[in-house]
């Protein structure tokens, strides 16, 4: 992967410039600080243009610059950088503002075909942490690994002979590609846990299963001993019917045997009662003859009693006529109450005859009236001797009726177990023909025993092809555990690291070989020795001066910045050869400090080696080394701005 150029605004001193990045072989960067003469080339922005690039990719500088502190303080505003990256034939470009006025504070990437005038594509996620993320696939290394093996500065250069166990082994494994197999781990993981939960279904369903299984068994069982238990409750009760039936076949028969015993014993019994009926019929139109007698001796009598009525009354009448008459005649002779003379027989004899007539006429109605009375009273004997002698010739009823009475009650009986007999005979035939009901009837359990028989089978098919996937998944388990296992840090990784360590033990001795004539080692180890005497494990850097100190702490600073120099190097290199994307681009800012000449020379050696090994190569230093590198950028700085130009030795 190939940094081609550079593009800087408003960043830090540099208020703009542009640096070819890619193929530039070994370049010196010289700075010019017109502002502060008393400073060199210190303040000039040499370093802006390394933190530019670091800033832009991790927006974070070399130095720890982020936020609005990489904004130049003149500008104030419009901070801007973008880098533009080859990777394979493809094109990236990567560009980070900070306080831009279209650009905002935001990070995008824009990916370019190989393919001459083909359209950007844009990388940008929805948020800056997303779009990070796009940024360390695309460069394949982190911050860290930036900072210790692309870029080692004065300020950060990376004191890996110092570090602990765990960042020194950290910064390897990811600079060895040894956080590629972490991704293959996670996935192994993942794939483990998704094979595991498999399994665990697979295991807990073959639970299930086997309980169902089980279950349908132990519903078989019972089900088929309540279809028994069902069965037998149906004969009994067929039986039972059978019983009753032959209980009410052997009552009808007894009554059978009775009614033979005399067998015109209804008939006779219908004949009489019929032979009665006719008498009592008889009876009625005699009763019905009686009451026309009754009648008739009634009205004779009522015209009696009307008679004998009118008769004295008639006679009462008669007598107040005769009364009538006799005082009109007393008169005679007597004294008028008016005048005092006596009355003549003259003065009253018109009212004599009248009341003479009237007595007549009286008197002769009632003579009629009395002979009708007598008539009446002959006819109205003659009535009653006629309907007494009637009644005297009727029927006796309380004889016949008792007769009748006794011959229903025999002839009641006698039905009455004919009766009795067909209800037992029909009874006898309802219960055989229950009986038959009974047995015909189909036992309910059967379908229940056909239901859980037919789930049994399907619960051993599946229990028996669950088995077998359960076989499979645990062959799966294994392997992916096997394969969990080879990409753990105890795994795989633990061994790349111990092939990564002898390739930094040759580098490394290359590189302080030529810095310090072979009087200091430096070797990258996996195991040191404990106080007891003991191997144990540990990622370090053993220092060992020949000709001084045994141990890197006790080295002068001269000697310290070699092995720094030599160890980061060597850890550049395995970047290079190792990491999950090869970065053909070393930067060393001021890593000349502290060297004398001879020093210089052997250090200016090595990066020449290194840059017709790795492509580019930029060395920052205020030292003049133009007469061991001729390519330089001058980075000048006048009235609070930097400016960048080309130059040649």
């Amino acid at each position: 992967m190939k940094f081609k150029t550079l593009t800087m605004e408003n960043f830090l001193a540099i208020a703009e410039g542009k640096v070819e990045l890619a193929d530039r072989g070994l370049v010196l960067i010289q700075g010019i600080n017109n502002d502060d003469t008393s400073a060199s080339s210190n303040g000039a922005g040499k370093s802006s243009v390394a933190d530019a690039l670091c800033w832009c990719l991790y927006g974070e500088t070399a130095r720890g610059v982020s936020g609005d502190d990489v904004v130049n303080d003149t500008a104030g505003k419009n901070t801007r950088v973008e880098v533009l990256i080859e990777d394979g034939g493809d094109l990236f470009t990567i560009t980070r503002h900070r306080k831009h006025k279209p650009g905002k504070n935001t990070l995008t990437v824009s990916h370019l075909a190989g393919t001459i005038g083909a359209a950007a594509k844009d990388l940008t996620k929805g948020t800056e942490k997303l779009t990070q993320a796009v940024v360390d696939k695309i460069i394949g290394a982190s911050l860290e690994v930036f900072r210790s093996a692309v870029y080692a500065g004065q300020e950060q250069m990376p004191d890996l002979p110092a570090m602990t166990d765990k960042s020194l082994k950290l910064l390897i494994e990811e600079a060895s590609g040894v956080t590629m197999l972490e991704a293959a781990y996670s996935e192994a993981r993942d794939r483990l846990g998704v094979v595991t939960g498999n399994l665990e279904r697979v295991r807990q369903e073959t639970d299930r299963l086997e309980h169902s299984v089980k279950h349908h068994q132990d519903n078989v069982t019972e089900f088929e001993r309540i279809r028994d238990e069902w069965t037998t409750e149906q004969q009994r009760r067929s039986e039972d019917e059978k019983a009753q039936a032959r209980t009410k076949v052997g009552d009808v028969k007894k009554i059978d045997a009775e009614l033979a015993k005399d067998p015109n014993a209804a008939p006779d019994y219908e004949s009489a009662i019929a032979a009665i009926d006719a008498k009592i019929d008889a009876v009625d139109y005699e009763n019905t003859e009686l009451a026309e007698h009754n009648t008739l001796v009634a009205q004779a009598a009522a015209k009696v009693t009307s008679l004998d009525r009118l008769v004295k009354q008639t006679g009462d009448a008669t007598r107040k006529h005769k009364t009538a008459y006799e005082e009109i005649n007393h008169k005679i002779g007597c004294p008028c109450d008016g005048c005092g003379r006596e009355i003549t027989v003259q003065e009253i004899s018109a009212a004599s005859d009248a009341a003479k007539r009237d007595l007549t006429t009286k008197a002769n109605e009632y003579r009629a009236l009395k002979v009708e009375l007598e008539t009446a009273q002959k006819d109205a004997q003659t009535r009653t001797d006629e309907r007494d002698a009637f009644k005297a010739s009727m029927t006796d009823l309380s004889s016949v009726t008792r007769d009748r009475a006794q011959l229903q009650a025999r002839l009641d009986e006698l039905r009455r177990q004919v009766q009795a007999r067909n209800t037992l005979a029909d009874a006898a035939r309802s219960h055989v023909e229950r009986s038959k009901a009974i047995m015909a009837e189909v036992n309910p359990h059967l379908a229940n025993i056909e239901r859980h028989q037919r789930l049994l089978e399907k619960a051993e098919k599946d229990l028996a092809n669950l088995k077998a996937s359960t076989e499979t998944l645990e062959t799966d388990h294994a392997q992916a555990a096997a394969v969990v296992k080879v990409f753990s840090p105890a795994g795989v990784r633990a061994h790349i690291l111990d092939e990564v360590t002898p390739f930094l033990n040759d580098r490394t001795a290359h590189y302080l070989t030529t810095l310090s004539d072979g009087n200091i080692s430096a070797t990258w180890t996996t195991l040191v020795m404990n106080a007891k005497k003991e191997l144990r494990e540990k990622f370090s850097i053993e220092v060992v001066n020949e000709k001084g100190s045994q141990k890197f702490a006790g080295l002068s600073g001269g000697e310290k910045r070699k092995v720094r120099v030599a160890t980061a190097l060597a850890l550049q290199d395995l970047v290079a050869t190792r990491a999950s994307k090869p970065i053909e681009l070393f930067i060393g800012d001021e890593i000349d400090h502290a060297l004398d000449e001879p020093g210089l020379e052997r250090l200016t050696t090595i990066l020449e080696e290194k840059a017709a090994e790795r492509g580019s190569v930029f060395v920052i230093s205020h030292n003049s080394l133009s007469d061991w590198i001729p390519q330089i950028i001058e980075v000048e700085k006048k009235g609070g701005l930097t400016t960048l130009r080309e130059v040649t030795a």
